[in-house]
This record gives C-alpha cells, sequence and structure tokens, in this order.
C-alpha cells in the first residue's frame, strides 16, 4: 500500500525537515565557498568569476537597481533613460532581477556589486538544497541525514554550478523545482491553497523561463505520485485540478509582469534560432559523473556519486513497490529520452532551441535523480543486492563513458572511491540495522552518515573548481570586479552629467551596458529583450551591434551625439577616462514639418541620409568611389571630399581594420561571423587632406569578404554642423524635465508643427502637444509629437505595453485566491462546530 504517505495531519513533520534542511542548505554554501577559495576567484582571489553575460549584462543590470532603489537613477522600475537612449526596464526587471532576493543588492555599497551578486547566488543555491530536503521528507518519511546529503546533491548539482552559478537568474528555476513538488503534496493533501498559489505566484515572477520549465516537471512529478498512489481516480482527478487551479491563479498573480515580458519579447530584436544536435551517448552519460565539464555543448547531469548510485539502486531494491518503482523509473528515463529529441527539446525550451547552452532544462533531470534516489531509500534502505546492482549500473555507465574528452584527470579515481565509501557506508547502515536497537548502536549510524555526507561535500567541492577551471579556459573573462579604475570613471561621469539638459555618453568599452554600470545615458545596451525597432533604428544611423543584435554599441559620432542630445563623452584613453563636451541641442526639438525619409537602398544602406533626415540639415558629402582589391584580399576604396571635411566609413558587414591613406588603423567588427553576430560601427577615418583625395584601405584580416557598392564613405563639414546644431538650440525647448518614465518640455512661445524627442519610438508611449493624447508618430526612430496649434509644452508618459491588462488579471486572481480561502476557513469552521465538545 502506497496511499499511507498521501493524507492530511502528520504532525511534526515541518520540524523533522528543518534541522536536515538548515544542514543541506549551509554544507552547499560551504562547497560554493571553498571552491572559490581554492580557485582564487572574487571575492578570495584575482581572478574575476564574470563570465560572459555575468560581467556583461547581470551585474550591470543589478547596479541600475542599486540606483533605482536608491533614488539615483535616470529611470524608473518601468522606464530606463540610461540606455538604448531611453528603452522600458519593467520587462527586463522580470527576467533578470525578479527574484526577491535581488532585493538585497540595496545593502551593499555600489562599488560591492559584484560581492552582492556572489552572495545571492550562495543564497540561491542553499535555498535550493533547503527546498529539495524539505521536498523529500514531504513526500515520504524516511532517513532524515540521507535527505540532507540528497539536498546537497542537488544544490550544487552539475546545472547549478556549470549554468547556473553565472547566470543567478536561472537559480530560481533551481529553487522552484522543488517548491513545485511541494506544491504538488499540498495538491495531494488538500492543505495550503492559498500557499500553492503565492508560491506558483513567486517563482513565476522571479523567473518565467525557468519556472516554466519547473512546472512542467512538477506537473511530471504530481503524475508520478498519483499513478503511484491507491487514491481512487476520482480523487487523482480533483487532486489534478487543484495543482491546476493552484498554477492557473499563480501565475495570473504574476501577469503584472509576465505580460509585459511576453510583449516585450514579441517585439524584441530575433536572434537565429539554435540548431539542435544531440550528443553521443558516451558523452552524454559522461556528464552524469564527476570533474566533467562541457561549457554549455552537453546536458550539465552530474548529482555527485552517492545521489547517482542509491537513485541507480531503484530498480533492485526489493523494499519499494513494484509500481512506485515502475513509475518513477519510467518518469526519468523518459525524461532522459527527451533531451535526445529535438521537438522535446523545443518543447523545454518554450518552443525556442538556444544559440547559447543547449540543455537548460537540465536541472528538472537532476531534481529527478535526487527523487529517484530518495523513493529507493525512504521506503528502506537498499540492501546488499541492490547497492550491488546499482554499482554495476554506475560502472556500466562509467564503462559507456569512457573515452569522452569532457572527463577530466582522475575522475575515474574520484568515482570509484566515492563510490566504495558509499556501498561502505550504507552496508555498514544496513548491518548495523540488522542488530536490535539499543542506544549504542545510534552513534556508528549517525557517524556513517556524517562521513558520507563530508564525502559529498568534497566530491562536489573538487568538481566545481574543475568545472570552473575549464569553464575560465573557454569562455571570456568580459569585466574584472568593481575597483579604483572603474569608481575614477564612475565619478568622471557624474561630474560630467547634468541630465535631462543633455545627455553624457559612457560609451561601451568595458560592456554593452557601460551606461548602467558606470552612469550616463547612452547608447549601450545588453538584453534579450532590446526592441527590434531600436535595433534598426540605431543600425540605420550608423551604430554597431554584436549578440545578434541584442547588445547595442555606441557611436563616436557628432552627428548622432546632436541627435541623441549627447553634450558629454567619455573616452578611455590607456584606462584613464576623458571628458570631453559639446553643445547639443535639447532632448526636444521643434520642426515645422517632418523630412520624408528617402528610398530603402537594402543592397547599401545610407547611414549619412538617415542621420541627415534627423538632424533636419545636410552635412555630409556622400561621394562615389572605386575599390581595387588585391591577392590578400584587402581593398584599396578611392574617392574625391572637399578638403579639410572628416572622412568616415560605413562597412557593416564585414569584420577588420580600416585606415585612411597610411593614418592610424581603425577597428570594424573582430567577430568570426560580421553581419550575424556583429555590425561594425561607423568609423572616423581622419581628415580629407587638401588634394581633396580620399585614399581607404580596408584590411579583412583572415577571411576576405566584398565592400558595398555605395554609401560606404561620407565626409562630413564641420561648420555645416555647427549651424545645424545652433538652429536646433534656438527653436529647440527652452526647458525639459524628465521624471522616472515621463518627459516634459517647455518650447518657444508659438511653437508649430512637430515636437522630435530623442528618444526611441517604443510601444507605451503617449504624449499630449497641447490637445487630446496621442500616440506619437514614427520619426525614423524617434518620437514625434504632432503640437495642436501654438502650443507651448510637450508632455510624455510611457506605460510598459500590457502593464494595465496584467494588473486587472493579477486583482481577479487575488480576488479569487481570496475568495478560496474564505470558503476554506467555512468550511473548517463548519467542522469544528459540529465536532462534540468534552
Amino acid at each position: 500500500m502506497v496511499s499511507e504517505d498521501i493524507g492530511e495531519g502528520q504532525p511534526g513533520r515541518g520540524r523533522s525537515a528543518l534541522l536536515p534542511a538548515c544542514v543541506a542548505a549551509a554544507v552547499v554554501a560551504a562547497v560554493f565557498v571553498a571552491s572559490g577559495i581554492i580557485r582564487g576567484t572574487f571575492p578570495f582571489g584575482s581572478l574575476s568569476r564574470s563570465t560572459n553575460d555575468l560581467g556583461t549584462q547581470y551585474i550591470p543590470f543589478f547596479a541600475h537597481l542599486w540606483d533605482v532603489l536608491h533614488g539615483q537613477a535616470q529611470g524608473d522600475l518601468l522606464f530606463n533613460w540610461q540606455s538604448a537612449f531611453g528603452v522600458g526596464f519593467l520587462a527586463d526587471l522580470g527576467v533578470d532581477l525578479g527574484s526577491p532576493l535581488s532585493l538585497l543588492v540595496r545593502l551593499f555599497p555600489r562599488d560591492q556589486i559584484d560581492l552582492a551578486v556572489f552572495v545571492i547566488t550562495i543564497l540561491k543555491l542553499s535555498l535550493a538544497a533547503a527546498a529539495m530536503t524539505a521536498a523529500l521528507l514531504k513526500m515520504r518519511r524516511g532517513p532524515r541525514w540521507v535527505a540532507a546529503i540528497l539536498g546537497v546533491s542537488y544544490g550544487v548539482c552539475g546545472w547549478a554550478i556549470d549554468d547556473g552559478a553565472y547566470v543567478p537568474m536561472w537559480l530560481d528555476g533551481l529553487i522552484a523545482l522543488p517548491m513545485f513538488f511541494l506544491v504538488a503534496e499540498w495538491s495531494l493533501r488538500r492543505t495550503n491553497r492559498v500557499l500553492s498559489v503565492l508560491v506558483v505566484a513567486v517563482f513565476w515572477l522571479s523567473n518565467f523561463y525557468t519556472a516554466y520549465m519547473a512546472t512542467f516537471a512538477g506537473g511530471i512529478y504530481l503524475l508520478a505520485r498519483l499513478l503511484s498512489s491507491d487514491l481512487t481516480w476520482s480523487l487523482r482527478l480533483r487532486s489534478l485540478v487543484r495543482h491546476g487551479v493552484s498554477f492557473a491563479l499563480g501565475m495570473a498573480l504574476a501577469a503584472p509582469i509576465l505580460l509585459p515580458i511576453y510583449l516585450a519579447n514579441r517585439d524584441a530584436t530575433p536572434s537565429p534560432s539554435g540548431i539542435f544536435r544531440p550528443t553521443p551517448i558516451g558523452i552524454f552519460l559522461s556528464r552524469l559523473l564527476p570533474m566533467s565539464e562541457g561549457v554549455g555543448r552537453t546536458a550539465s547531469l552530474y548529482v555527485g556519486t552517492v545521489a547517482l548510485l542509491l537513485a541507480l539502486t531503484l530498480p533492485f531494491n526489493k523494499f519499494v513497490p513494484w509500481r512506485p518503482k515502475v513509475i518513477w523509473i519510467i518518469a526519468v528515463v523518459g525524461v532522459t529520452l527527451s533531451f535526445r529529441w529535438a521537438p522535446t527539446q523545443e518543447f523545454w525550451h518554450a518552443f525556442d532551441t538556444p544559440n547559447g547552452s543547449q540543455y537548460r532544462e537540465a536541472f528538472v533531470l537532476c531534481g529527478l535523480l535526487v527523487v529517484a534516489a530518495w523513493v529507493s531509500v525512504a521506503h528502506k534502505l537498499p540492501g546488499p543486492i541492490a547497492l550491488l546492482g546499482g554499482g554495476a549500473l554506475l560502472a556500466l555507465i562509467a564503462v559507456v563513458s569512457d573515452g569522452s574528452s569532457l572527463l577530466k584527470r582522475h575522475w575515474m579515481s574520484v568515482l570509484i572511491a566515492v563510490g566504495v565509501a558509499t556501498l561502505v557506508a550504507f552496508g555498514t547502515i544496513w548491518l548495523l540495522r540488522r542488530i536490535p536497537r539499543t542506544r549504542r548502536w545510534r552513534l556508528p549510524v549517525v557517524a556513517a552518515f556524517a562521513a558520507l555526507l563530508a564525502v559529498v561535500a568534497a566530491e562536489t567541492t573538487w568538481t566545481a573548481v574543475i568545472t570552473d577551471e575549464y569553464r575560465a579556459k573557454i569562455l571570456s573573462t568580459s569585466n574584472l570586479p568593481w575597483d579604483a579604475k572603474q569608481t575614477e570613471r564612475y565619478d568622471a561621469l557624474r561630474q560630467a552629467g547634468d541630465w535631462p539638459t543633455y545627455r553624457t555618453e559612457a560609451g561601451t568599452s568595458i560592456t554593452p551596458n557601460d551606461p548602467i554600470l558606470l552612469g550616463g545615458q547612452g547608447a549601450g545596451l545588453y538584453s534579450s529583450l532590446l526592441p527590434y525597432s531600436v535595433n534598426q533604428m540605431m543600425t540605420s544611423l550608423g551604430f554597431g551591434w554584436s549578440g545578434y543584435g541584442r547588445a547595442s554599441r555606441s557611436l563616436d559620432n557628432p552627428v548622432t551625439d546632436a541627435i541623441f542630445s549627447v553634450g558629454a563623452r567619455m573616452r578611455l584613453v590607456d584606462g584613464t577616462p576623458e571628458i570631453s563636451k559639446a553643445e547639443a541641442p535639447p532632448l526636444v526639438t521643434v520642426r515645422r514639418r517632418l523630412a520624408a525619409a528617402a528610398p530603402v537602398e537594402t543592397t547599401a544602406p545610407n547611414p549619412y541620409v538617415a542621420q541627415e533626415r534627423l538632424l533636419g540639415s545636410t552635412v555630409y558629402e556622400v561621394p562615389k568611389y572605386k575599390g581595387t582589391r588585391f591577392a590578400s584580399g584587402d581593398v584599396k576604396i578611392v574617392a574625391r571630399c572637399a578638403p579639410t571635411s572628416v572622412a568616415y566609413l560605413y562597412m557593416p558587414r564585414v569584420g577588420g581594420r580600416a585606415r585612411l591613406a597610411d593614418g592610424e588603423w581603425r577597428e570594424l567588427s573582430s567577430s568570426r561571423r560580421p553581419g550575424i553576430n556583429t555590425s561594425s560601427a561607423m568609423v572616423e577615418l581622419g581628415t580629407v587632406p587638401a588634394s581633396g583625395v580620399v585614399l581607404v584601405e580596408v584590411n579583412f584580416g583572415a577571411a576576405p569578404q566584398g565592400i558595398p557598392p555605395r554609401n560606404a564613405i561620407g565626409c562630413l563639414s564641420p561648420p555645416a554642423l555647427e549651424k545645424a546644431v545652433q538652429r536646433l538650440r534656438t527653436t529647440g525647448a527652452t526647458q525639459v524635465q524628465a521624471g522616472g518614465h515621463s518627459i516634459h518640455a517647455t518650447l518657444p512661445a508659438g511653437s508649430q508643427g512637430w515636437a522630435i524627442v530623442s528618444a526611441p519610438k517604443i510601444n507605451g508611449w503617449t504624449c499630449t502637444g497641447g490637445g487630446k493624447p496621442q500616440v506619437p508618430s514614427d520619426f525614423g526612430g524617434l518620437m514625434a509629437v504632432r503640437l495642436t496649434g501654438t502650443a507651448d509644452h510637450v508632455d510624455c508618459t510611457f506605460v510598459p505595453p500590457g502593464l494595465r491588462y496584467g494588473l486587472a488579471a493579477g486583482a481577479a486572481a487575488a480576488l479569487l485566491t481570496l475568495g478560496i480561502a474564505g470558503i476554506g476557513a467555512l468550511r473548517r469552521r463548519r467542522r469544528t462546530a459540529g465536532e462534540p465538545t468534552n
């Protein structure tokens, strides 16, 4: 009979889980800290932890959250004035910073953001271990210290260390999975209905991406529990309905964040889908073993040798009834096979095969392996036959995996040592428990469990060290921890800034997110939710990008500086910040009429004409040219321009470098896939000589490429630009005020035509120009507000698309949840009133 562990009551279960859950959390924290100390990574050494997106995306976003929480940001929770010249922030907040633990960043100094992220990472890993320990003990009574060992195995599983620790937002899914297991248990027991809804809401708010994966894994868990129980089919159906209602209400409560994320993702810059190719079975299985590292190419399935060995004893453990044994084996094997088939892989990733890590859902299999191990030991500790059978399966996996390039030195020694220690420990405990119980036998049992916990900690620490070491050899360290140089740059930008009188451009020399990391209001933004319209506008103006278009880059160009009201710019000279200032038009300018867009030239875009249209003046000469290709693949381009004008080159789809007539080389895109992963920005080549001859040399490096048939060269007239700026300053706003998600501009008396706001035209803006509210028009990617009569002001407010509907859905879900709580309370009161009194 299996129904004995599905029922109401069971007092003391929560208290019995508290100590092992705390032990698991503490051990996981110790493992993560110890691995950092051994490796010498921040904050214990000079090596940076900021691998790839951790340094370029997440730490800058935490820095911006710090600024918002301290009232020092240009923007608020809804809008971000500092990045990409002004974009929504609520969706980024939900994707990257949704966890309540993110708020802890407020407690740290701003120059210790790296430390704050490190502490938050430890807390998430520890909470995941504690939650799994509690979920296992809620699932079925069993040895508490084994539950703690399995909690540790889950908290520092391969996915957690290899993938999650450097993408902190994904770790919310690591916590969500065991919490959703608890929700399933509450659905079975008809308890904690309101708490179930709140748990679902919190984790879908924290990170919807991994919550999606954990939700389906939780559904698999619930089905396995139902099918392995002796409940009637009607009771099983009721449990499924309760579970579905909890998730529906929880997700609806999270709608104020989820709906804006969905709409922002729909409008975001698309990236090419990855191509899933299942790895050979030997390599796939090798990721179950210690000391393996695949850097996103394979599934990180490691849960420690102890947990894996215990899971492998399940088929042989005679104390586990046949039905739960078969069902849990099918569940684990089925999920494993789903990692090998492209359609199910797409399903796990919400039908969008990722470009980076191909197995972002691997933590769900780690969780199910730990559950399978618990099913085996919770009924009764496996005996010698089960232990030997599990050992044989482990040996088979090792034999099949032998030769995998992902297994590092000493993996076999570690596997054998820990495997033998596990067999000896459980064998000893099995023998001791066959002796009649006396107090004197308890100490050896506790000592055996404690020794096994130490073995798990040692093995996972060593594996974490190896994982980090090999990852660092393959992936780039994009950003060093905050130091005196960062403080110098941060201070220089604050001193130079005068927002919203003008923008201060931080550049993107350190990360694409320098404007929120260091300060200022610039072009840089690295976000998976970067609006496609913003990418298109900036690309048309000559800006560069990376990350498949999701990381916009700064453009050092006086015309775009005038268009976007950039009055101060920081450049790094040998790492030292230098601030240059220039007169800039106000953020809001006035045009009598809007210039028509030039015909689109798909084969040779013309950023010079696009810039002139937004500026409202002709300042460039775009000459015809001839190109000569040499045997080396290099190209020379010859054109003629007015002497003393400044020559620019725009070749977005090429990589390499260029220079003007033996001048200084200027870097174009350095990517191996220019035009796909990156796009080169317009570059300044230098002053046109008195002869008027523009001779441009282009060196493509190792991959010779073609050149655009026209519009690659533009020659800027500085006097013409100066006149254009003065005209915009004369006719533009006399005063500009910017709120967190709004802007107000006072215009010269008698202004007519259109007010141009130097911010991207994205969905969510509503403006007034002396009349009724209006959605601003699109003027080359900028906001254009039609002025009614002789308006003397412009007001614009941004509300994230979907927020109002999300709030309505959340309010309805809250009312329904309160109604369910009220009905439950009423039923309990009636039940209590009907009980006889003594």
